[in-house]
This record gives C-alpha cells, sequence and structure tokens, in this order.
C-alpha cells in the first residue's frame, strides 16, 4: 500500500521547549483584557443582565498542568462575583464520565418543576465528551445556544470540523471547549530524523520497520512492540478501531439520517486482518492490548522504550518534551499524523435544559471559547485549540513547533457517529473489533446486524 500524500505528511522534531514568563505574562495579560471585553459587552448592551447566582459546571477532572480550565474559571469569577461558578467533577475515563452525566442529567429532567425543586442545586453547564453531545440532545438534556446573543464572529473563528461536532439535527446545542486529534510519535533513532530519507508511515511501513527493529530477542534497547495504542475494553478501543478502519479507504461508518450502519465487511476488515497477522507474530501493540491498555500506558510504553510508534493525543507531547531544560524521556522522538484519518476528540460545553441561569451560562461558555481563553488552555494546558486563529498566531507557532501538524490533524480528523444511541453502538463496536484482532481479523458474522440494533437502542 502506498499513501495517498504525494509530499508526505508534516514531521515535528521534539526539542527542548521553553516558554518565556515574558510571554506567559502577556497571554494572562491579553487574557484579562479580552475578559474584560467580554463582560463589558454583555452588561452594556444586553437587554437584561446576567441572572445572578453560582453557576455549577460538571466536567472530568482537569488533569492538565495547573489546573488551566479551574484557573479559567477562577478569573471568570473575579469579573463576575455575582454569578460566580464552579467545577464540579467527574471521573476522568470517558466512559465513566457518561455514566454519571447521564444519571445527573435523567435525575435533574425528572425532578424538574416537582414540589420543592430548586434549579439552584442542579448541574447548569455540562463539559460534554464530543460523543456525547447528540445523545444528550435528542434526550431533551441541552438547550441549544442561542446565537443571536453571541459575539460578532464568534462561531466563525472556530475550525469548522470541530463546531460541526457541536450541531446535532440542524441546532446548534454547544461551543467546543477543546479539541483532540491523535498523532504517530515513532523513535526518529531507529527510523531517522527529518530531512535523512525517512519514508512515509502508512501501515505497510508501520509493520515493515516493526518487523525489521522491534520484537522478543533482538537485544539491546530494541523495543518490544511495533507499535502501542489503545487496545482496551473502552473507548480507547473504540476510536483506534475506527482510524484502522478509515485508514483502509472507508469514509462513513454510519449514515446519521437513516441511523443505520454503513457496513462494507471487505473494507472493514481489510486493516483489521493486516494487524491481527502482524499482533500474532508479536510486531504490534505489546503489553498494550495484553491488558487493560489506555493513553497513560501506552505513553508509559513508548517513554520507557518498549515500542517503536505510538498512537495518543497530542497532549503527550508535552508530557515527552523537556520543560525549563529538564529532559522527560529518555527516548528521542519524532511526531506525524497518523497512518489515516484520527478520531475527532475533545469537549464540548452544553446549557443544561433546566438551568435557572441559561443566560448566564452562556455568557461563561463563550467566555471559555475565546481566543485568550484557548490561548491559555493551549500553552499552559496543552489542550488542542477549537479556534483557528489560535492555530494561526506566528508567536505561538513559533514556540510551539508542533502546532501546525496539529492544525492539520485536527483539520482531517472525522466526528464518530452522531447518533442519540452512541455508547450502546460504541460497546458493539469495539467488541467486534477486539475479537477480530484476536482472531485472524474476521468481524462477527451477524456484526451489521448487532450495531443496528445497538443504534436503535436495543
Amino acid at each position: 500500500m502506498t499513501d495517498p500524500r504525494p509530499t508526505g505528511p508534516t514531521v515535528v522534531r521534539a526539542r527542548r521547549w521553553r516558554v518565556p514568563s515574558g510571554f506567559l505574562s502577556g497571554v494572562a495579560v491579553g487574557a484579562a483584557l479580552g475578559v474584560v471585553a467580554t463582560v463589558g459587552w454583555h452588561a452594556v448592551t444586553r437587554e437584561e443582565p446576567l441572572e445572578p447566582g453560582q453557576l455549577v459546571i460538571l466536567s472530568g477532572k482537569d488533569t492538565s498542568p495547573g489546573g488551566q480550565r479551574d484557573e479559567l474559571v477562577k478569573l471568570w469569577n473575579e469579573l463576575h462575583p455575582q454569578s460566580p461558578a464552579r467545577i464540579q467533577p467527574a471521573p476522568v475515563t470517558t466512559d465513566q464520565q457518561h455514566s454519571e452525566m447521564a444519571a445527573v442529567a435523567r435525575a435533574q429532567a425528572e425532578r424538574a418543576g416537582r414540589r420543592g425543586w430548586n434549579p439552584d442545586d442542579d448541574v447548569d453547564i455540562y463539559n460534554l465528551d464530543v460523543t456525547f453531545t447528540a445523545e444528550f440532545a435528542a434526550a431533551g438534556y441541552l438547550r441549544p445556544i442561542d446565537e443571536s446573543r453571541l459575539g460578532d464572529g464568534h462561531l466563525d473563528a472556530f475550525v469548522p470540523e470541530v463546531l460541526d461536532g457541536c450541531r446535532y439535527r440542524g441546532s446548534l446545542w454547544a461551543l467546543p471547549f477543546n479539541t483532540d486529534a491523535g498523532l504517530l510519535f515513532y523513535r526518529s533513532d531507529l527510523l531517522g530524523a527529518v530531512g535523512q530519507g525517512r519514508p512515509d508511515f502508512d501501515w505497510d511501513a508501520v509493520i515493515a520497520h516493526s518487523r525489521a527493529l522491534a520484537g522478543p530477542g533482538r537485544g539491546g534497547q530494541a523495543p518490544v512492540a511495533g507499535y502501542v495504542g489503545q487496545f482496551g475494553p473502552y473507548e480507547g478501543l473504540t476510536v483506534n478501531g475506527m482510524e484502522l478502519i478509515w485508514s483502509a479507504g472507508v469514509d462513513r461508518l454510519v449514515d446519521e439520517t437513516e441511523n443505520r450502519v454503513l457496513f462494507q465487511r471487505e473494507r472493514w476488515e481489510r486493516r483489521l486482518r493486516q494487524v491481527a497477522e502482524a499482533r500474532r507474530g508479536g510486531l504490534l501493540v505489546g503489553d498494550a492490548f495484553a491488558v487493560p491498555g489506555d493513553e497513560g500506558r501506552s505513553l508509559r510504553d513508548f517513554q520507557e522504550g518498549r515500542a517503536l510508534f505510538m498512537r495518543n493525543w497530542p497532549v503527550n507531547y508535552r508530557a515527552l518534551t523537556a520543560k525549563d531544560g529538564e529532559p522527560v524521556s529518555p527516548v528521542p522522538f519524532e511526531v506525524t499524523r497518523l497512518p489515516g484519518p484520527s478520531a475527532l476528540g475533545g469537549q464540548n460545553l452544553a446549557i443544561a435544559r433546566h438551568t435557572a441561569q441559561p443566560r448566564a451560562a452562556q455568557a461563561l461558555i463563550e467566555f471559555l471559547t475565546r481566543k485568550e481563553a484557548q490561548r491559555k488552555l493551549f500553552t499552559l494546558g496543552g489542550f488542542a485549540p477549537t479556534r483557528a486563529d489560535v492555530y494561526t498566531d506566528p508567536l505561538l507557532r513559533e514556540q510551539f513547533p508542533y502546532l501546525a501538524l496539529l492544525e492539520e490533524a485536527v483539520g482531517e480528523a472525522r466526528v464518530r457517529p452522531r447518533v442519540p444511541h452512541y455508547f450502546r453502538f460504541s460497546r458493539v463496536f469495539r467488541e467486534g473489533v477486539r475479537s477480530a484482532l484476536e482472531g485472524d481479523g474476521s468481524l462477527p458474522e451477524d456484526f451489521e446486524a448487532q450495531l443496528n440494533q445497538a443504534l436503535r437502542g436495543g
């Protein structure tokens, strides 16, 4: 197989990065000035002021350096003392977040309007994984974004593919807080640095290099596995499985209008068979397949020299590069695009249907998605920006050389099916993919029927 990209992927050499204190203070000052402008715009030109009272944001735990989401909320509180906010943490993993957030939303819907019900005690904003948005909108748990209240040009600034993940059935239900697209990390000491004639890394190249350089018994510091990804029984396997199938030339998995799977057995199994064969030869996925692998385990396997390639999210670039002159990775590496399209990741901020403070909730969401906030989340927290104007910022491109690559990956990423019963679909999908990768690459005989039943909620 040859890579269809004639000029090859953009590659970024890992290097030490240091953000000058002056730059960071400039970011903070710019953020504060931008926020003040936002506050004045809402307070002066809106006919109705923001509702008073505390806003509650239900969100997965902020694991970014310095808790940058929390820092933004603190800044909001300083500028909006009548409508302060707090983050109510949910579990870290996507599957656990879904369970808790869905339970909270159902409970709020059930008690809304009952005698003694106090909406001030409820969640006002959900920080939803991109895969939750359609489900929560279809279930009636969300209030649409009032586009007439947004600042001029606010929607136009988002990366189109990212904003599209906030829409369902023609309505805008959220604004993107941060986005994500998978990247391919690789050992530059073993595969060659930029400018040394390194071949493009399609799946044929990944397997060929793994066969030549990885595997038990090769001695020295050779990696045990050729490739590590996320293959445990959680949403990570769904993402990795979809990316494998997409890389074989499959465009869409589900017809969202008709809510049915677009199953093409031969095409879906093409890459799964290739990877299953390589796995049987001990070349791929290593320990990450034998146990419930996740992003953290994959990172450790690669960081400690046990893998030649790693599929992971861009926030891990920061974990592998040196900060303030202190090395954190014993293996030299570079980063490029995946062999095929990435699944689009990230979180969207949505207004709870029964909030008593809809104007304040939307104002906070707009505040958290402004350019100044997005710059802070990226520069200090490592979150992939949702706005195009952050990716094109020349100062940021100079300070963070992988930003251009990240922009490409996000622009080419694909949204997972936007369907009301996505999580049932996801569980069935990943169980079938895992069965295929553990066998000869063949999916279950009734796989199409299983997926369609899941899409119907069965």
